[in-house]
């Protein structure tokens, strides 16, 4: 499990320092789909990057299956067991073939060659791009280069996978497409997976839902109860998914519907 105690991060020192994080206390457990939500500062992508020790706590301790993110001989072991994917993969994306980026890794691991061989061919096939493996990453649309950015994360064989804002980038079938890989990894490969974002459609894949506001989780549930209160979340600046708008627009003319809609498909559902 990944433990955050007691975490606190600030940004700068003295009059200029700013609190990003604020005595956060938060538990993932294994074999988790859990999304964190929360407006632009509120301190997400800083937590994201605690829990595989890029950032390290001003106060407070992130503990990854017993290992301290503090214990600098510890790291290695950590961002092996935490793999990150970022709001742009051409940041994380550094060779010239596809096949060569999600190498990289697990050759800085001293693997054997016939190991980083399947270990390609595996992930490639996990994320769909099987028949990329030769191409050029820049020419790849920005859906394809976030599935490469997840293939080069696992072929390290990660138990955990941090996605901070990977979709913001892409487009509605883009984004559609990248949250089913996530649900695939984490119901059929058993990947926990943390998905970063502020993009409250993203919610309904999640078996929990955490809200981030001012460096606080303020918030902590399955979906359907954490969007119970739609005037507190808009309050902080979250916002609910469409489908649970217009849910709420028919209910006030007079429909019968369920007020926990937090898909288009159960409107659909609903309204049939």
């Amino acid at each position: 499990m990944i433990q955050l105690n007691n975490v606190s991060f600030h940004y700068g020192k003295d009059k200029e320092k700013i609190t990003a994080l604020n005595n956060i206390d938060l538990t993932i457990n294994e074999g988790e789909f859990a999304v964190i939500l929360g407006p632009n500062g509120s301190g997400k992508s800083t937590l994201a990057r605690h829990m595989n020790g890029l950032l390290i706590p001003s106060q407070g301790e992130v503990v990854v299956d017993g290992l301290s993110t503090r214990d600098q001989d510890a790291l290695w072991q950590v961002r092996q067991k935490v793999g990150m994917v970022f709001q742009n993969p051409d940041n994380q994306i550094i060779a010239t073939s596809v096949e060569e980026d999600i190498a990289f890794g697990p050759e800085n691991l001293g693997l054997d060659p016939k190991e980083i061989r399947k270990r390609i061919d595996e992930t490639l096939k996990i994320v769909g791009m099987e028949n990329y493996a030769r191409h050029e990453p820049h020419m790849l649309s920005g859906g394809q280069k976030q599935r490469v950015a997840i293939a080069g994360a696992l072929a390290m064989r990660p138990k955990y996978l941090v996605v901070d804002e990977a979709t913001s980038m892409l487009d509605p079938e883009g984004s559609s497409s990248m949250l089913s890989t996530l649900k695939q990894l984490n119901k059929n490969y058993g990947i926990t997976v943390v998905n970063i974002t502020h993009i409250s459609d993203e919610v309904a894949l999640a078996d929990r839902v955490l809200v981030l506001s001012e460096g606080r989780i303020i918030k902590d549930g399955p979906p359907r109860e954490v969007f119970s209160d739609l005037d507190e979340l808009k309050a902080i600046g979250v916002g609910v998914p469409k489908a649970r708008l217009i849910a709420e627009e028919l209910i006030a003319v007079g429909l019968k519907l369920p007020r926990a809609i937090l898909t288009i498909d159960e409107l659909v559902n609903a309204l049939c």
